[in-house]
């Protein structure tokens, strides 16, 4: 589905003001007034968060009860485990727990669960824990919905819970302390802290409690707390950004062992500034990679070596690991893209969610199958995986529409086990209810979504051609990194775009690159559009409409402006989205073509389509056909292969039940009404859906 732009408006008078104040571009300061910062102070403090301080750790509730607890743990020599999650936040927020604690010379071991075990605490593991002499646990990056699992062994077992995810409807009771500034009743401040950035706020009050240390003055592993707060997808904004902005500055040259190997097997080597972006694909992959395939506990002995050579080995085998990963990824996400053309096909018509059960699929990979089906389809998607056909464990992605945890909230009596947040969630549900919580959840998000809450936004901060953005708005846009959730990439766009000398690039030609030229002519600027490499005919040959974002590139000492695209489409012609007619003109060729070949390249079919008919259809009228089609089960489009498929469905399909024609066709009715100066009700609109004819095999 084409993303809908939302171009944000600002205040002209508070630009200029940000812009004069802070002596930066106009540009630079719309996007600050769009991030909510509309004061020098505020913006000074966003542009270097470095310079403000750290919150008192001890504004967490239950902070100083679990410090002294700890304390009393280390002086009378019990031994403490710390008990984490399996994903890269878990590991990193154990090894920075645990590197705190040996510091202070405590007895201290570790336990992370398999992924079989579940995600969080089960009595089990508890029971074993004590019965290995642990007589204080404190958990790390999960715990706050486990009332059950500690109130099993509160005689047994003190239990502190450092945690970030959103409790459960009722509080803790049988906790020694609870950490977690989501808990109710607590005021800190920063809510968005991940489980090792909750870890990193008592390593903080520890050393100030037991060493006197300055808060301000206690970074040490703020790079393992950096790593896991991109990894984990919480907003970098406030306390997050700056333990990020610290965090990614030292990664290079941090005192963990096992994170400088694991930064060097990724490919960052010799001076290389380390981003977000790096972390996020190419430092967390391979960590969580052990932790989804083999066990996290070695990722945590990754992270807690004190040997080079270990370090080394281990981070090469990781390395292997992530590969395998991505093997096994590209198997499910192919067999699960099979079951979404099934399922489209036979209910002849969009979905709106997406629940996909499979058999021996690995646990620790649907989680990241999930978030790319939510990426390509823009709906919420939950993959659920047996081992043992007994029992489902499963991944929840959401949209930004959907709440997921609120959403499962209103199905938990369905679940053994089940927890999250509002865009991922996690659950465990027996064989014989996987059927009645897929039609709940279906259910559900019928009820509460709109066919707009579907369509991906791309909000847009200002319009500006791209050959006219120069080095030094370049630089001033350096300085919002780092780039992540709560804190996208600023986003500029611009329509009706030439692009010249396009071609593909990469490896596999997925990849494109080509010129803009200035409307003036006297400069350009290289752009570059990941994952598009089959489009370079259509940028010779037409304007397009393009998203994107400044950066500086390096090329043979030579700095220069480029852009990334993040959004390339065909122009959108007003008036130009299909009608049935033109519907049936395209269904009609695909059938003929599909005679001859299955090869799908949008560019050829267009060229093809307008030399057989005669017609002179935009790539905007065409591709808008194929999305309909693809909604409706009548067309299977394989973008990795590039190939299609035109199954026969085995009754009449109508248009409307295509969420995309629907939209289009609002919107072009909207189109109208402006432009003849009418005002049409949503109840004409409804009328004119009705009256659409079905369209037939």
């Amino acid at each position: 589905m084409r993303k809908k732009w939302q171009i944000r408006t600002t205040d002209a008078a508070s630009v200029r003001k940000i812009s004069a104040a802070l002596q930066v571009n106009e540009l630079t300061a719309a996007v600050l007034y769009h991030r909510g910062i509309r004061d020098e102070q505020s913006a000074k403090n966003f542009l270097s968060p470095e310079s403000v301080p750290f919150n008192d750790p001890f504004a967490l509730k239950d902070m100083r009860r679990a410090v002294e607890r700890i304390a009393r743990a280390i002086d009378e020599h019990e031994r403490i485990c710390v008990y984490g999650d399996y994903d890269v936040d878990g590991m990193s927020a154990s090894a920075i727990l645990i590197r705190t604690l040996r510091k202070l010379g405590a007895t201290v071991e570790s336990y992370i669960p398999a992924r079989t075990e579940g995600y969080g605490m089960n009595i089990p593991a508890l029971e074993k824990i004590f019965e290995d002499g642990t007589t204080l646990l404190i958990s790390v990056d999960c715990g706050i919905t486990n009332e059950r699992e500690i109130a099993a062994v509160k005689d047994k077992l003190d239990v502190i819970v450092t945690d970030h995810h959103l409790p459960a409807l009722e509080d803790l009771q049988s906790a020694v302390a609870v950490v977690n500034p989501n808990q109710r009743g607590c005021p800190y401040p920063e809510k968005n802290l991940c489980g090792a950035g909750v870890a990193f706020k008592l390593s903080q009050a520890l050393m100030n409690y037991l060493r006197g240390v300055d808060v301000q003055d206690y970074t040490t592993d703020i790079e393992l707390a950096a790593l896991a707060t991109v990894a984990d997808l919480v907003p970098l904004t406030g306390e997050n950004r700056k333990i990020v902005r610290m965090g990614l500055r030292i990664m290079r040259q941090s005192n963990c062992i096992g994170l400088r190997a694991l930064v060097n097997s990724s490919g960052l080597g010799d001076n290389k500034k380390i981003s977000a972006g790096h972390v996020a694909f190419q430092i967390a992959p391979r960590l969580n990679a052990v932790g989804r395939l083999k066990t996290a506990s070695d990722g945590l002995k990754l992270l807690l070596s004190e040997h080079d050579v270990e370090a080394k080995e281990m981070a090469r085998a990781f390395n292997k690991l992530n590969q395998k990963r991505k093997d096994i990824e590209s198997q499910i996400l192919a067999e699960a893209e099979e079951r979404i053309s099934q399922m489209r096909f036979e209910r002849g018509g969009d979905l709106s969610t997406l629940v996909i059960a499979g058999n021996g699929w690995q646990e620790g990979v649907i989680g990241l199958t999930a978030s790319k089906l939510v990426e390509r389809y823009n709906l919420p998607t939950i993959i659920l995986t047996t081992q043992d056909e007994k029992f489902y464990r499963g991944s929840c992605r959401s949209i930004p529409a959907l709440h997921m945890k609120d959403a499962l909230d209103t199905m938990s009596d369905l679940f053994e086990q089940y927890g999250g947040h509002s865009q991922a969630a996690g659950l465990t549900v027996s064989a014989d209810k996987v059927a009645e919580f897929a039609e709940r959840f279906d259910e559900y998000v019928r009820n509460n979504l709109t066919d707009e809450d579907f369509q991906p936004i791309l909000n847009i901060d200002a319009i500006a051609h791209p050959a006219l953005i120069d080095l030094t708005i370049a630089e001033e846009f350096g300085k919002f990194e780092p780039y992540g959730i709560g804190n996208p990439h600023p986003v500029l766009a611009c329509k009706n775009v030439r692009g010249v000398a396009a071609k593909s690039m990469g490896n596999d030609g997925s990849h494109l690159s080509f010129v803009i030229p200035a409307e003036n002519g006297k400069s350009k600027m290289r752009a570059i559009a990941w994952s598009c490499g089959s489009l370079a005919p259509l940028v010779n040959n037409e304007p397009v409409d393009i998203a994107y974002a400044p950066s500086m590139d390096t090329w043979q000492g030579e700095v220069r402006v480029q852009c990334t695209v993040s959004s390339l489409e065909p122009i959108e012609i007003a008036g130009d989205f299909p009608d049935r007619e033109q519907l049936v003109d395209v269904y009609s060729f695909l059938r003929r073509a599909h005679a001859y070949t299955t090869r799908f390249d949008l560019c050829s079919m267009i060229n093809a389509f307008n030399n057989l008919t005669g017609k002179n259809f935009s790539t905007y009228t065409f591709d808008s056909a194929i999305k309909i089609f693809e909604e409706l089960g009548l067309v299977m489009v394989d973008g990795d292969k590039h190939t299609f498929d035109l199954p026969r469905p085995k009754n009449k399909l109508e248009l409307t039940n295509s969420r995309t024609f629907r939209l289009g066709i609002r919107e072009r009715t909207a189109q109208r009404a402006t432009s003849n100066g009418k005002v049409i009700s949503i109840d004409s609109i409804a009328r004119q859906r009705s009256n659409c004819a079905g369209i037939r095999n």
